[in-house]
């Protein structure tokens, strides 16, 4: 009886359930954009699981690296790994210091002088007691002097785009408020229809900036040692400081170029494709002559996955002041809502046990039989003046 059941009843059920999430997360007409999408996610994944088991390794007293030219794709991407987080960091203080700083009343006359004095203290002068402080908080794992790297990174990277962003929200429009009071935007629905997508440009072109400089210090971060105590890290920079003691030319020209391609693979695959993405936000009277592009980006817009994440948020800042369904006097009551195909109301059929004007039947007077439950007007009664007899403009007696 088994041989005569069709393959897919055959199957286990965890053949059946794994192969049911394989179609659905790539179908069957799934070009190879797609695979290479999935693939590149799964890459990311597997990386992530990598760092959280580097910062959770044990604390060693004195770090081995190896100046072998296989381990220094495996240091480059703990370095680039360290410099997306400190971005990370860097993106999310700059949204809420620069937003608090230029919307709430009389916040920038403190904020603004708090952040020129913190970006004016060298990053080596309070690395010492950053790195000391988080050593001393977790003293087993490699977690507090993986934090204490991505600070100092942090604190390369946050002051260009955290005033970029200020300025940014102090430099919009004011008819674009007046539009968003007038449509009563709530703050979240502003920040996301307005200011954000009006300040995305000068994010991305200051965030590539801060990325740059964050580079500097990733040396020093990466090979920092106190005295007798060494507090090396994994990475780029600690190979190019154990080349340097060890005098091996070979390995320091290999960290360089490591370096470059990691910089050059970072603005192909993440900085070219934000500028050319960012273009649609431009906020101009006149369109400019050069438009960025990015082959990236061309490529990702066939892809179904790639394609809806990139043109679900111009979709939302495009739509900004497209009125809801309700509105009263002209005024959004129902906030903001995304461009829907007009559809005509189509009439519905009759509803049984309702008498509507056609079919009512009609008065005696008119020709008709006598209405029942009604009093007839008797033949000859005079009507009184001034008022019309109802029936005949279709209207309903009170009972």
């Amino acid at each position: 009886m088994e041989e005569h059941k069709p393959r897919d009843q055959r199957r286990s059920g965890a053949a059946h359930g794994v192969l049911t999430i394989f179609n659905r997360v790539i179908p069957r007409n799934a070009s190879w954009i797609d695979l290479a999408v999935v693939l590149f996610v799964g890459l990311i994944l597997y990386g992530v699981v990598a760092v959280a088991r580097e910062w959770r390794a044990p604390l060693q007293a004195a770090v081995a690296i190896d100046l072998s030219f296989a381990a220094l794709p495996r240091y480059t991407f703990f370095s680039l790994c360290r410099g997306l987080i400190a971005f990370a960091l860097s993106f999310s203080f700059t949204l809420v210091y620069g937003y608090v700083a230029a919307r709430v009343r009389f916040a920038d006359k403190a904020m603004l002088p708090l952040l020129d004095i913190l970006q004016s203290i060298p990053v080596l002068g309070f690395m010492p007691g950053v790195v000391l402080a988080l050593a001393a908080l977790f003293p087993t794992t490699n977690f507090g002097l993986e934090l204490a790297a991505v600070i100092m990174i942090f604190t390369g990277q946050v002051w260009n785009m955290t005033f970029s962003f200020y300025h940014s929200l102090r430099s919009i429009p004011p008819d674009l408020l007046d539009a968003a009071r007038l449509y009563r935007f709530g703050w979240w629905r502003r920040f996301r229809g307005i200011e954000l997508p009006y300040s995305t440009v000068g994010l991305v072109w200051n965030g590539m900036m801060s990325m740059a400089g964050g580079w500097f210090f990733l040396t020093v971060n990466e090979s920092f040692r106190l005295g007798d105590r060494d507090f090396r890290l994994p990475g780029v920079g600690a190979y190019m400081s154990v080349a340097i003691d060890h005098d091996d030319h070979g390995a320091m020209f290999a960290a360089v170029v490591a370096m470059v391609v990691m910089i050059v693979v970072l603005d192909q695959l993440m900085w070219r494709p934000l500028v050319a993405w960012s273009e649609r936000f431009k906020f101009e009277d006149v369109g400019a002559s050069t438009v960025a592009q990015s082959w990236l980006l061309d490529r990702l817009r066939p892809s179904r996955p790639a394609g809806a994440g990139l043109s679900r948020p111009c979709t939302r800042a495009r739509g900004a002041f497209r009125p809801a369904r309700r509105d009263h006097g002209g005024l959004c009551a129902g906030g903001l809502r995304r461009d829907r195909p007009h559809r005509p109301r189509q009439p519905g059929p009759p509803l049984s046990g309702v008498r509507t004007r056609q079919s009512r039947p009609p008065h005696p007077q008119h020709g008709g039989d006598e209405v029942p439950g009604r009093r007839a007007r008797p033949e000859g009664a005079p009507v009184r003046a001034g008022v019309a007899d109802p029936r005949r403009h279709g209207r309903r007696l009170p009972r």
